[in-house]
C-alpha cells in the first residue's frame, strides 16, 4: 500500500494492495492525515479490498462522523458494489463519490 497526498481537492490517493498489516496505519492516516471536514480518498488504483479493509474504512468513517467529518471515497465500481453488498454503503460518515458528486 502506498499513500500519496493529493492537492486539489485536498486528500489522499491509495495505490497497491492493502494487506491486513496495513490497516492500523491506514486508519491512523485517515484520522490525522487531512485537515477539514471531509477526508477524501481516491482508491481507484487499489485492485482488491479485503473485508477487513472495508471494516476499517467503515469504522474510521464512524469515528470521523463523531467529530462532524466524513470519509469520501472515490472507488472502482466493483468496490462500490462490494461495500453495498455487505450492507455498509450508508454507514455513518461514509460517502462514496466515485469521481462525481457524492452519493
Amino acid at each position: 500500500m502506498v499513500i500519496t497526498p493529493q492537492g486539489d481537492p485536498p486528500g489522499l490517493v491509495l495505490t497497491g494492495n492493502i494487506d491486513a498489516a496495513d490497516l492500523e496505519a491506514l486508519r491512523s492516516t485517515l484520522l490525522t492525515g487531512t485537515p477539514g471536514g471531509e477526508v477524501r480518498v481516491d482508491m481507484r488504483q487499489v485492485p482488491f479490498l479485503l473485508l477487513a479493509t472495508v471494516r476499517t474504512l467503515v469504522r474510521t468513517a464512524g469515528e470521523l462522523a463523531e467529530d462532524g467529518r466524513s470519509l469520501v471515497l472515490n472507488l472502482a465500481p466493483h468496490h462500490e458494489w462490494a461495500i453495498g453488498a455487505v450492507g455498509w454503503a450508508n454507514a455513518p460518515g461514509l460517502v462514496m463519490a466515485n469521481g462525481e458528486a457524492p452519493r
